[in-house]
């Protein structure tokens, strides 16, 4: 039986985030880490 690998979602956990950081300044739509931070402050 094959590992799992957690790409798929993380990569839709990633995407997830900076679709909701979209549109904020500089690097808080860019990067995960700043855009996770940006999204969960703005509530």
């Amino acid at each position: 039986m094959a590992r799992v690998k957690g790409a798929m979602m993380t990569r839709k956990r990633r995407n997830k985030i900076l679709k909701l950081a979209k549109g904020y300044w500089g690097s808080k739509s860019k990067h995960f880490k700043m855009a996770k931070q940006a999204a969960m402050k703005s509530g």
